[in-house]
Formats: C-alpha cells, structure tokens, sequence
C-alpha cells in the first residue's frame, strides 16, 4: 500500500461512526452516521434534541479510529489522568465520573481526541478488550438525563497528527478549545483584574484543621441532646501560634485556610456556620486571628462546603433539599452532623450564599481565595422539586454563579478537585486525581484499581489547565513531604511527582507537626514559582523512570524515580530527585537555558 493509500484510508476512518441506541422496551439498533468537517479541524457527529425521544436508554458510538489489538504500541486516555496499554485480552471500563469531558486513543495507525460538547454531563467513557480487540467509545444515557433532553448530543472528533499524536496533543486540543470559546482564560491575564489571584498564585497552601466530632450511627440525626462533643484538634490561639512560627521561619507568601472553623466543626452543622465553634475560641478569637495573619501579610481564607446539610442545623428546610424523581430527599453520606442531604445549588445559591458570605467579610475574610469542599469533586446532580427544579447542566450553572460570587466578596475560587464544569471560575483544585492508587498506596486506601489501567498516570489535566488553573496534582501529594516508613516507594513516588506535575504546594494540618519539612519544600519551591504562570505544553519519559516536563517558556523539570543519577545535557539529575531548567529570557542572548541550581533535597 502505497503512503497515500494509508493515508487516505486513516482519513477515511473519520467519515462515519456507528450509533448503537438501547431502548426502554430492549430492542436495540445500530446505524450508520456522517461526520461534518468542522473549522478546526473537528469531525462532528450532532444528534438533535428532536430524535432523543423518551424511549432511549442509552445511545453508543463507536469510530474505528477507536480501535486496538493486545500487544499493539500506543494507549488509551481517560479523564483525569488516567492511561491504559493494550496488555489485555479481556476488560473492561465504564467510568461515569466523566469530570474533562474528552477521552482518546492513539494506535500505531494514529492517534484522536473526542471533546463531548452536547450533553457532557450526561455520558459515561468505555474501553472494552474482548478476545484480545480494544475499544474505545462515550455511552450517552438518555433516560438517565432525568429530564427532557435539553440541548442537541454533540461529539467532536479530532485526528491528530505529527507531534499533536500523543497524550500532550490530546490535551493541548482541549485547552484550545476553552481558551477559543472563552470559557477559562490564563491566570496572565486574569491578575490584571483579581484582587487576590498573583498572591494565590505566588504562595503556598496550608489548611490547617480545628475539630470533628466523632457521630454515633445510632443517632443519624443529630439534635442538641444527642449531638456528640468536639474534640479540640487546635484552636484558633494555636492557628495564631502557627502562623507566627511559619512567618518567623520566613515563609512570607501563604495563604492560610481554617478547616472545620464553623458552627459544630468540621461537616457539623452545615448550612449553619455562624457563630465560628466556641470550642475553639468562638468569634472573637476568630476575628484576632484573622487580623493577625493580615498583619503578617498573609492570605486568609476558610473551608466551607455546599453540598451536606444536616437537621441538627437551624437553618435546614426540607424546601432546600434536592430532591430525586420520586420527590424523596436526596441524602447524601453519613458525615460528621449524622446523615447528609444533598441541597439543590439553585437554592444554595439564591437563598444562603449572600448571606454566609457577608458574615464571612464581618470576620476579616475579605482577600482571598474561598474553599468550597466537593464542588469540583463530584458530577453535578439533579433537583426534581417542581419549585425550583434543575438538569445536571443547570446545577453546574448556579454552581459557577456562587463561583463568581466568591471573587465578589473574597476575590477567588477554590475546590476540592479537577472536574472542570466550574473551569470558568475555579482559580485551584486541592487535587485532580483520585483515580490511580500507587501500588505502595493500595493496601492503605483498600483500593484495586482497574487491571485495564497502567500503574501510573500522565498530566493530561495539567497539560490543559496549568497557568490556567492552581492545583495539587493528587489526593496523595498533599502533605507529600510525610515521610511514610512502611512504604518508601511512595514517599519517592509522593514527592517526585508533585514536582513533575507542576504543583502548588498544599498541606493539610491536624497538629502542625513537619515544620522543618514544610520550610524545606517552601524554600525549594520559590524558584519555581514562576512556572505557574506558564502552560505546560510537552511531558514524556525520556528515559526508563526519567521525565521531561517543558512549559510555554522553554524551562524544562526533569525528574528521575530511579536510584542512580541521570545525565540531561550536561546536567546531572540526582538520584530521586529532579532539576529545573530555567529558559533564557531573549535579552540574554541565548537560545537555549541555563541550570539554575540544584536545590535541597525537598
């Protein structure tokens, strides 16, 4: 076959997908479908809100760019981080929790990257091995909409090519596509107009936790008789002791978080917050400490969370709660306030927001980037109360709105994790994965992750939103600086990758203890901190267990896992540990970069 042949034939394969579509009474159809040349690039397949009728369950499609055999070079891609060789004869993976609405493939006859931009809340992404044959396909649910069909199902299908074939390509096609649209925009040109976004960006995240009760599923609704005690983990005369240590160490740029301050302690008694936890000191402590870390010129912030309410609270009602199909309260987990409801963000919104937030800038909070537990971590739900109901989309909407009411009253917006339909307001994300369980980590969180899954991961999220979104790259690297003696593979493993994936520090506090390592980890990240304003364009394995992250600049991070140095041009990498190569400004003269120096090991 001659190159032009193969080609065209590669070409070919974005023609047409099959829809396979499931209905309610189990009859099942397939079909053949046009794609539409798009501007960019894109190969589209729209299916009108007019043909998504009632009596479809699930809509499949499937493209034979999509497909691989075992033993064939390439993976497959799914969000957040996620990537899987073609190892198996059997698996599969049906993953719901869809928070980047793109997933790809790339093969030895090429590589795409789906973008899903009609019904993104409503699709789960399958990879099936049968016999040794890999697929690769978004399962729309229709009937799990819950609601008539609001907008027209549309997938855009992009083939990439040359140096766009991999995973970075995959990932630079999304940010593109956000960027383009306006929906984000970098964190540039942002702190032109943030009031707190250059320092958020420049510091160092430390949250530091005051208590949690301790709940008896006996009593599942808490009242005032049978609410349990809560344990003291530090007051906020401590908080002040901390942040009066951390300053004197020279730790300038932190923005400091109280965790668990409010009403009942740590997932007590939202949507209660006020007065702040008498335990701990109550208001007035509260405000003193406030000021204090102002007076050391530093960022104040707090953990709140909009997404358990519990009857232990004076201001739940019933009104506020979510409700299913069935018009039953939605509950949540059973947490700190004894069982939880979900509350619908319309009224989150409407109701409560104004109101917590003009009690929180009467605290002091007035500069700062508010964190909103959850938010960011979950798929947004529905609310069937026919008084103020909402689709998945809708409840994405309002949750952008209290989004932009943060920068109102405090200036910025941060959140547990990396689903990005709250893209367009979010400044960081505490992580982006919980996915991946390092293998040393498995017996400790009691997890096995899918054997269609390889044992490690890639920044394909941070390849979109780095300089464009703050974050912690993983659940285990926040306090990455722990050392865990039963498991050193994983401290290396910790560590390591929070550097290669361009973090920003984040520490969680119980008692304060690490302070010589945290100072460690601050000192050595400040010649790094002009990376967050940069994009990370390019990431790959150089060599077995040594990475290259290069950013929009051309400053480069090298990490290397192994326990033997490893020479990069002329530079050696030590052993477990990484360097940064910081590129010449122009005015230099140069056309490459320099070392900047080796830093202590962090």
């Amino acid at each position: 076959m001659t190159l032009f042949a193969a080609c065209a034939l590669a070409q070919s394969d974005f023609d047409s997908v099959e829809v396979a579509i499931t209905k309610t009474d189990g009859s099942k159809t397939k079909s053949t479908r046009s794609l539409e040349k798009q501007k960019d690039g894109a190969y589209r397949l729209c299916i009108p809100t007019y043909e998504l009728t009632r009596d479809i369950v699930d809509i499949d499609i499937f493209g034979n760019f999509a497909k691989a055999k075992k033993g064939e070079d390439g993976y497959f891609i799914m969000p957040p981080n996620s990537i899987g060789s073609f190892k198996l004869d059997n698996g599969r993976i049906e993953q719901r929790r869809m928070g980047l609405p793109i997933f790809g493939m790339k093969t030895p006859r090429g590589a795409y990257v789906a973008i899903v931009k009609g019904l993104r809340f409503e699709f789960s992404g399958i990879v099936e091995a049968k016999g040794g044959n890999y697929i690769q396909y978004p399962r729309f649910h229709i009937k799990g909409i819950e609601f008539a069909p609001y907008e027209d199902l549309v997938v855009d299908f992009y083939k990439l090519e040359g140096k766009d074939a991999d995973y970075c390509g995959m990932g630079r096609a999304y940010r593109k596509y956000q960027l383009d649209r306006g929906e984000v925009k970098p964190i540039k040109e942002r702190i032109k107009t943030s009031r707190s976004l250059k320092y958020t960006t420049e510091s160092i995240f430390m949250r530091i936790k005051h208590g949690t009760k301790h709940p008896d599923r006996k009593y599942p609704f808490q009242t005032a008789e049978n609410e349990p005690v809560i344990p003291v983990a530090m007051s906020f005369d401590g908080f002040m002791d901390k942040m009066r240590e951390i300053h004197s160490r020279g730790m300038k740029n932190v923005e400091m978080c109280f965790v668990g301050w409010n009403i009942g302690g740590f997932d007590g008694r939202f949507p209660d917050l006020f007065p702040p936890e008498p335990k701990f000191g109550g208001e007035a402590k509260m405000k003193e400490a406030i000021a204090l870390g102002k007076k050391l010129g530093f960022q104040m912030t707090n953990h709140v969370c909009n997404t358990d309410f519990y009857r232990v609270a004076k201001r739940f009602d019933e009104y506020a709660i979510s409700k299913t199909e069935d018009g039953i309260l939605r509950k949540y987990a059973f947490m700190s306030g004894g069982q939880a409801y979900n509350p619908c963000f319309q009224v989150v919104c409407d109701r409560y927001v104004d109101e917590d937030y003009e009690g929180l800038n009467k605290l002091g909070f007035t500069c700062g980037t508010q964190h909103i537990d959850v938010t960011s971590a979950i798929m947004p739900y529905t609310c069937h109360d026919p008084r103020h109901p909402c689709t998945r989309k809708q409840t994405a909407d309002y949750q952008n709105k209290i989004g932009e009411k943060c920068k109102k009253y405090f200036g910025g917006f941060s959140s547990e994790a990396g689903y990005d339909h709250v893209a367009r307001t979010l400044d960081y994300v505490l992580y982006t994965n919980t996915f991946f369980r390092h293998k040393a980590m498995q017996h400790k969180w009691k997890s096995k992750p899918n054997p269609m899954f390889d044992d490690r991961t890639v920044p394909l999220w941070q390849i979109i939103y780095h300089g464009i979104i703050l974050s912690n790259s993983d659940w285990d690297t926040v306090d990455f600086y722990l050392p865990l003696k039963q498991i050193p593979e994983c401290t290396v493993w910790r560590r390591l990758q929070f550097w290669e994936y361009g973090g920003r520090p984040s520490f969680y506090w119980y008692n304060g203890k690490y302070m010589d390592e945290i100072q460690k980890v601050y000192e050595r990240y400040q010649p790094m901190v002009y990376l967050q304003y940069e994009f990370m364009d390019n990431h790959c394995e150089i060599s077995k267990g040594v990475f290259l992250t290069r950013y929009s600049d051309g400053s480069e991070v090298i990490t290397n896992y192994n326990k033997t140095p490893f020479t990069y041009k002329k530079h050696t990498v030590p052993a477990e540990d990484f360097i940064l190569v910081r590129a010449e400004a122009p005015s230099s003269g140069g056309f490459w970069s320099k070392l900047t120096k080796f830093f202590k090991r962090g």
